[in-house]
């Protein structure tokens, strides 16, 4: 009976792992698919601007260039979600340097400073439900 168990906690142990492996691996395609998406207006950012200019009324170009920098704080702003959402279920911290450290370490491993609680550092966000 004892071996039973021992196989059926490994087994959840392993479905959890793959669960969140999962979970990760969709995050970080969305991000790399909002950062494709910055790329393109970016592009028509540039093309606007030239165009308005080859034309002589650079000033044309304003109106559209503005609709595609809005585009682009949109997906910056989604972008941060997922990364904070990365985070979270990496179980990571992050240092007052910047950089993301696991949430049981006591140090920052990139500039060395003291780390605060677990308890008081680990990012929390909301469940996609309660968006």
């Amino acid at each position: 009976m004892k071996l039973i168990h021992k196989l059926k906690r490994g087994a959840s142990k392993a479905a959890d792992a793959a669960q969140l492996t999962m979970e990760l691996t969709k995050i970080a395609g969305q991000i790399g698919m909002r950062r494709r998406e910055i790329e393109k207006c970016m592009a028509m950012i540039g093309k606007e601007v030239y165009e308005a200019r080859e034309a002589g009324q650079p000033a044309l170009a304003e109106a559209r260039v503005e609709e595609w920098c809005r585009a682009v704080r949109q997906l910056k702003r989604e972008i941060a979600d997922f990364e904070r959402r990365l985070r979270t279920l990496r179980k990571e911290t992050v240092c007052a340097c910047g950089r993301t450290s696991p949430a049981d370490a006591k140090y920052c491993p990139s500039c060395g400073r003291r780390l605060p609680g677990r308890a008081a550092r680990v990012i929390d966000v909301e469940p996609e439900e309660e968006r």
